[in-house]
């Protein structure tokens, strides 16, 4: 039976490439990630982030079914915030407003609905939730105490961002 570090790389990955590959395909960006490195700490340079749940069942041959839960949460500095709405929305936006606020989230729900096409076969069966958002200057996300977060930088053109991807499973409790 896999180990639930090897769960977890498992599942983390395709949310990496179905990022970049909404960054390729509806920003027009190709976006290069740095190191993953496990969060200890609040993130404080943020200023809009999108939040999703994540939950579902782990199912393989080796073992019984394993329920896991968490979330992706994607957050950029508004400028980065500002100039990937613009490129995707193919409009110049300078501030933040009600026409922009949804970008983050529809981001977020592609780059879910790409992951979910890779984990699927592997034995995650994940319900999907609506995405919701945060604005507010260097506000922070905070998981479930005991959930691993992993924090994933990204660099592109339009700026500097990142993502976390925190998951618990039932097997590791």
């Amino acid at each position: 039976m896999k180990s639930f570090q090897e769960r977890y790389l498992e599942f983390c990955k395709p949310f990496v490439d179905g990022l970049k590959n909404v960054y390729s395909t509806m920003v027009f960006t190709e976006i290069k990630h740095r190191t993953p490195q496990l969060k200890r700490e609040s993130c404080e340079f943020s200023d809009y982030s999108s939040v999703m749940g994540i939950n579902g069942v782990f199912e393989s041959e080796e073992s019984k079914p394993i329920d896991f839960k968490g979330s992706l949460v994607i957050s950029w500095p508004m400028d980065t915030y500002l100039k990937t709405s613009s490129k995707m929305l193919m409009e110049e936006y300078s501030e933040f407003d009600d026409d922009i606020k949804d970008v983050g989230m529809e981001i977020s729900n592609i780059a879910m609905g790409n992951a979910k096409k890779i984990v699927n076969p592997l034995g995650y069966k994940i319900e999907m939730s609506v995405p919701n958002c945060i604005v507010g200057k260097d506000h922070s996300v905070d998981s479930e105490k005991g959930t691993v977060t992993i924090i994933i930088p990204f660099e592109s053109d339009l700026g500097p961002f990142y993502m976390e991807i925190n998951y618990k499973d039932s097997e590791s409790e």
